[in-house]
Protein backbone atom coordinates (compact mmCIF):
# COMPACT_ATOMS: atom_id res chain seq x y z
CA UNK A 1 0.00 0.00 0.00
CA UNK A 2 1.46 3.09 -1.12
CA UNK A 3 1.05 6.34 1.25
CA UNK A 4 -0.38 9.50 -0.18
CA UNK A 5 0.45 13.12 1.25
CA UNK A 6 -1.14 16.70 -0.04
CA UNK A 7 1.21 18.51 -2.59
CA UNK A 8 0.30 22.03 -2.25
CA UNK A 9 -0.60 23.89 -5.56
CA UNK A 10 0.23 27.29 -5.30
CA UNK A 11 -0.33 28.24 -9.18
CA UNK A 12 -3.53 28.75 -10.96
CA UNK A 13 -1.63 28.29 -13.79
CA UNK A 14 -0.53 24.99 -12.08
CA UNK A 15 -3.90 24.13 -10.78
CA UNK A 16 -5.28 24.67 -15.18
CA UNK A 17 -2.27 21.89 -16.07
CA UNK A 18 -3.27 19.36 -13.73
CA UNK A 19 -6.97 20.03 -15.42
CA UNK A 20 -5.58 19.97 -17.95
CA UNK A 21 -4.14 16.40 -18.27
CA UNK A 22 -7.03 15.05 -16.03
CA UNK A 23 -9.69 16.20 -18.84
CA UNK A 24 -11.15 12.57 -18.61
CA UNK A 25 -11.46 12.40 -15.58
CA UNK A 26 -13.57 15.99 -14.83
CA UNK A 27 -15.96 14.37 -17.02
CA UNK A 28 -16.49 11.51 -19.53
CA UNK A 29 -15.89 12.71 -23.48
CA UNK A 30 -14.56 16.15 -22.76
CA UNK A 31 -11.29 16.56 -25.67
CA UNK A 32 -8.53 19.88 -24.82
CA UNK A 33 -8.68 22.13 -27.43
CA UNK A 34 -7.09 25.54 -25.86
CA UNK A 35 -5.18 26.56 -23.23
CA UNK A 36 -5.59 30.06 -22.20
CA UNK A 37 -8.33 30.90 -24.59
CA UNK A 38 -10.04 33.67 -24.86
CA UNK A 39 -13.72 34.89 -24.56
CA UNK A 40 -13.85 38.34 -24.91
CA UNK A 41 -12.13 40.44 -22.33
CA UNK A 42 -11.84 37.37 -19.58
CA UNK A 43 -9.31 34.68 -19.87
CA UNK A 44 -10.35 30.95 -19.45
CA UNK A 45 -7.32 28.79 -18.39
CA UNK A 46 -8.73 25.51 -20.42
CA UNK A 47 -11.37 25.59 -23.34
CA UNK A 48 -12.76 21.99 -24.44
CA UNK A 49 -15.53 20.30 -26.44
CA UNK A 50 -17.95 17.95 -24.84
CA UNK A 51 -18.97 14.69 -26.53
CA UNK A 52 -22.14 16.51 -27.80
CA UNK A 53 -20.30 19.07 -29.00
CA UNK A 54 -20.94 21.55 -26.95
CA UNK A 55 -17.81 24.30 -25.85
CA UNK A 56 -16.95 23.56 -22.15
CA UNK A 57 -15.16 26.77 -20.54
CA UNK A 58 -13.15 25.96 -17.38
CA UNK A 59 -11.49 28.75 -15.11
CA UNK A 60 -8.95 27.61 -12.53
CA UNK A 61 -7.97 29.47 -9.26
CA UNK A 62 -6.40 28.33 -5.81
CA UNK A 63 -9.70 29.78 -4.07
CA UNK A 64 -12.70 29.90 -5.43
CA UNK A 65 -14.75 33.04 -4.89
CA UNK A 66 -16.83 34.74 -6.05
CA UNK A 67 -14.80 36.80 -8.78
CA UNK A 68 -14.09 33.09 -10.25
CA UNK A 69 -17.73 32.13 -10.60
CA UNK A 70 -18.20 35.70 -12.54
CA UNK A 71 -15.45 35.08 -14.67
CA UNK A 72 -16.81 32.13 -15.41
CA UNK A 73 -20.62 33.62 -16.17
CA UNK A 74 -19.02 36.36 -17.95
CA UNK A 75 -17.20 33.54 -20.48
CA UNK A 76 -20.19 31.61 -21.01
CA UNK A 77 -22.49 34.53 -21.89
CA UNK A 78 -19.92 35.84 -24.56
CA UNK A 79 -19.20 32.79 -26.23
CA UNK A 80 -23.38 32.44 -26.09
CA UNK A 81 -23.72 35.85 -27.87
CA UNK A 82 -20.48 34.49 -30.41
CA UNK A 83 -22.08 31.49 -31.31
CA UNK A 84 -20.62 31.29 -34.66
CA UNK A 85 -17.45 32.50 -33.90
CA UNK A 86 -16.19 29.02 -32.05
CA UNK A 87 -16.72 27.23 -35.23
CA UNK A 88 -14.29 29.18 -37.34
CA UNK A 89 -11.84 30.28 -34.31
CA UNK A 90 -11.25 26.93 -33.33
CA UNK A 91 -12.22 25.12 -37.16
CA UNK A 92 -12.14 21.32 -37.16
CA UNK A 93 -13.09 20.69 -33.03
CA UNK A 94 -16.39 19.38 -33.83
CA UNK A 95 -18.26 22.51 -32.13
CA UNK A 96 -21.77 22.87 -32.52
CA UNK A 97 -22.54 26.42 -32.60
CA UNK A 98 -26.26 26.19 -32.14
CA UNK A 99 -25.42 23.99 -28.76
CA UNK A 100 -25.14 26.37 -25.24
CA UNK A 101 -21.30 26.51 -23.96
CA UNK A 102 -20.87 25.50 -20.28
CA UNK A 103 -18.61 26.25 -17.73
CA UNK A 104 -16.62 24.46 -14.89
CA UNK A 105 -14.93 26.47 -12.05
CA UNK A 106 -12.33 24.36 -10.98
CA UNK A 107 -10.40 25.16 -7.20
CA UNK A 108 -8.67 23.65 -4.26
CA UNK A 109 -11.23 24.95 -2.15
CA UNK A 110 -14.21 27.61 -2.75
CA UNK A 111 -15.17 30.00 -0.10
CA UNK A 112 -18.93 30.52 1.15
CA UNK A 113 -19.71 33.21 -1.04
CA UNK A 114 -18.62 31.71 -4.11
CA UNK A 115 -20.98 28.42 -3.45
CA UNK A 116 -23.63 30.93 -2.53
CA UNK A 117 -22.99 32.63 -5.32
CA UNK A 118 -23.47 29.25 -7.91
CA UNK A 119 -26.88 28.68 -5.61
CA UNK A 120 -28.12 31.91 -6.73
CA UNK A 121 -27.39 31.47 -10.26
CA UNK A 122 -29.34 27.52 -10.02
CA UNK A 123 -28.90 26.27 -13.76
CA UNK A 124 -26.89 28.76 -15.24
CA UNK A 125 -24.29 28.62 -12.39
CA UNK A 126 -21.03 26.92 -13.74
CA UNK A 127 -20.51 23.47 -12.22
CA UNK A 128 -17.81 23.76 -8.80
CA UNK A 129 -15.23 21.16 -8.64
CA UNK A 130 -12.56 21.03 -6.23
CA UNK A 131 -9.12 19.94 -7.33
CA UNK A 132 -6.43 18.37 -4.73
CA UNK A 133 -3.43 16.79 -6.00
CA UNK A 134 -1.27 13.53 -3.33
CA UNK A 135 2.28 12.63 -4.42
CA UNK A 136 3.69 9.86 -2.82
CA UNK A 137 7.70 9.60 -0.91
CA UNK A 138 8.18 8.96 -4.68
CA UNK A 139 6.70 11.76 -6.11
CA UNK A 140 4.35 9.65 -8.34
CA UNK A 141 1.14 12.32 -8.09
CA UNK A 142 -2.60 11.63 -7.77
CA UNK A 143 -5.17 13.82 -8.25
CA UNK A 144 -8.94 13.87 -6.80
CA UNK A 145 -11.48 15.80 -8.58
CA UNK A 146 -15.05 16.35 -6.90
CA UNK A 147 -17.76 18.05 -7.40
CA UNK A 148 -19.19 20.42 -4.75
CA UNK A 149 -22.61 19.75 -4.52
CA UNK A 150 -24.03 23.47 -4.34
CA UNK A 151 -27.49 22.76 -5.12
CA UNK A 152 -29.98 25.67 -5.42
CA UNK A 153 -32.03 26.10 -2.40
CA UNK A 154 -35.60 27.35 -3.70
CA UNK A 155 -37.39 30.58 -1.84
CA UNK A 156 -40.57 29.55 -0.32
CA UNK A 157 -43.21 30.70 -2.91
CA UNK A 158 -45.81 33.59 -1.58
CA UNK A 159 -49.34 32.10 -1.37
CA UNK A 160 -51.20 32.48 -4.79
CA UNK A 161 -53.66 35.19 -4.80
CA UNK A 162 -54.80 35.09 -8.53
CA UNK A 163 -53.92 33.58 -11.80
CA UNK A 164 -50.77 35.80 -12.42
CA UNK A 165 -47.67 33.69 -12.48
CA UNK A 166 -45.68 36.61 -13.73
CA UNK A 167 -46.15 38.56 -10.77
CA UNK A 168 -45.82 35.99 -8.36
CA UNK A 169 -42.22 35.07 -10.15
CA UNK A 170 -41.84 38.69 -9.83
CA UNK A 171 -42.52 38.16 -6.39
CA UNK A 172 -40.34 35.99 -5.73
CA UNK A 173 -37.30 37.04 -7.20
CA UNK A 174 -37.89 40.66 -5.31
CA UNK A 175 -37.67 38.25 -1.88
CA UNK A 176 -34.68 36.84 -2.87
CA UNK A 177 -33.05 40.23 -3.35
CA UNK A 178 -34.10 41.78 -0.56
CA UNK A 179 -32.08 38.84 1.76
CA UNK A 180 -29.30 39.32 -0.67
CA UNK A 181 -29.18 42.58 0.07
CA UNK A 182 -29.78 42.37 3.89
CA UNK A 183 -27.43 39.34 4.36
CA UNK A 184 -24.33 41.47 2.78
CA UNK A 185 -25.30 44.50 5.33
CA UNK A 186 -23.61 42.46 7.74
CA UNK A 187 -20.16 41.81 5.89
Amino acid sequence: MRVLGPRPVGDPAELAAVVAECLPHLEDGLTLLDRAANAGEITVDVAAVDARGRLVLIVCDIVGGPETVLRAVESVAWWREHAGLAARVIPGAGIDGAAEPRAFVVASRFTDRALRLIRALGPVAPAAVECRVFEDAGHDAAVSLDRVDAVPVRAPSPPATSGDDDARRAGVLIERLERLRFSEGFR
